[in-house]
């Protein structure tokens, strides 16, 4: 059994390309999120450059958005890792999505629908494809450990990192480029989530609220987030700068209902018990929860609920930065991962931007505004992360500070 570090990170969020842009809107409790004119939503679109721009027009008609995202963000993971020269012939890749590129599908569609399917890309399968942004980084890097491209909905990103590492640990590889991306911003999208009454509704960039009483659907947002992550020894050998350690990973399903988590809050509460199990920890190590809470009545609630049984009696601090960049869907708990990181390493817990007034307060500490970080006694931080998605798919991951 081999412990695993994470020794660099890349993100693009609604905060804008790199890691740094992440920490600095959370630490400084800004939103991300804006009222799209042509979406009609208010959603997490990437600011700034247009990641695109960075590729040919020859290479934008291969590749998915997607794909480019991915690119981006393992480029600063691994050049943040130093790890550009290192030989990867034992190096998996692990990136997932949660949804392929359903514009680009609906496109295809008319044209054969119109008699003219000789106008469809030659490019088209491999833009839809999901393991595709995974291969496309595999490819440029050399990293022939094996592609794999996990995808469960919004639990996918943790889901990716959570099997990465199980795969340093068992040694069925040496290191990993693990994480999800969503590039999903557009009108089908939209209409489906809308459809299902998912969404937040109106013009107000506040109306993604996590744990508040006037929470009535998730912000849809777009983004990436990508960890390097490989055995301690290897890391300590080579003198890499460790930013995290992964002590434990826990999986579950509620087998209740497609969408609505069951009210007695069982997945979650096996999913994080897992996790710590897995880590060997006592609950009382915990001193923050980075919670999936999407600003839905439901979810939100029995979180809540799956929080209070998990850690009875203690007052762990628990926010969800879901009211700063929205919900990245896929991509949400990959880039919640270094968020928390970020928030253990810089000494700042992120607070639930938007929460005025809650019914799950009762028995949690859910933080209103930004908190400094202390353990007592010098204790590392610990974190857990959780990410559960529509298929009744539950996922959470423990971090320490290194």
């Amino acid at each position: 059994m081999h412990r695993v570090v994470i020794t660099g990170m890349g993100t693009i969020s609604p905060f804008g390309v790199t890691v740094n842009a992440l920490r600095n809107g959370l630490n400084e409790g800004r939103s991300g999120l804006k009222y799209d004119e042509v979406l009609k939503f208010v959603v997490g679109a990437v600011p700034g450059e247009r990641v695109e721009d960075r590729w040919s027009a020859g290479q934008q008609r291969e590749m998915s958005r997607a794909s480019m995202f991915a690119l981006v963000a393992s480029e600063e993971a691994i050049s943040q890792a130093n790890a550009e020269n290192i030989d990867h012939e034992e190096t998996i890749v692990n990136i997932g999505t949660c949804m392929s590129d359903l514009e680009h599908i609906g496109e295809t569609a008319q044209k054969v629908r119109e008699g003219q399917s000789r106008r469809v890309s030659p490019y088209f399968v491999p833009r839809i494809l999901n393991n595709l942004p995974a291969g496309y980084v595999a490819m440029k890097y050399k990293m022939r450990g094996g592609v794999e491209a996990t995808s469960t909905a919004c639990a996918t990103g943790l889901h990716c990192i959570g099997n990465a590492f199980q795969s340093i640990q068992y040694g069925n590889c040496r290191r990993a480029l693990a994480g999800a991306v969503e590039c999903a911003l557009n009108p089908i999208s939209l209409a489906g989530f809308d459809r299902m009454r998912a969404l937040a509704r109106g013009e107000d960039p506040e109306i993604s609220r996590p744990f508040d009483k006037k929470r009535a659907g998730f912000v849809m947002s777009e983004g990436v987030g990508i960890v390097f992550m490989e055995r301690l020894e290897d890391a300590e050998a080579r003198g890499a700068t460790i930013l995290a350690e992964v002590l434990g990973y826990g999986i579950s399903s509620d087998c209740y209902h497609i969408s609505t988590p069951d009210p007695s809050a069982i997945g979650a509460v096996l999913s994080m018990r897992r996790a710590i199990g897995n880590a060997n920890l006592d609950p009382i190590q915990i001193g923050y929860v980075n919670a999936h809470a999407t600003s839905t009545p439901n979810g939100d609630s029995v979180e809540a609920e799956a929080v209070r049984k998990v850690f009875p009696n203690l007052n762990m601090s628990v926010s969800s930065i879901k009211g700063h960049i929205g919900h990245l869907l896929g991509a949400a708990g990959s880039v919640e991962a270094i968020a928390t990181i970020c928030a253990m390493n810089d000494s700042m817990k992120p607070g639930n931007r938007n929460l005025e007034q809650s019914e799950e307060d009762s028995g949690l500490n859910l933080l209103r505004e930004n908190q400094k970080w202390e353990e007592p006694n010098g204790q590392p931080r610990i974190s857990i992360c959780n990410s559960f998605g529509f298929g009744a798919t539950n996922a959470s991951l423990i971090l320490k500070q290194f």
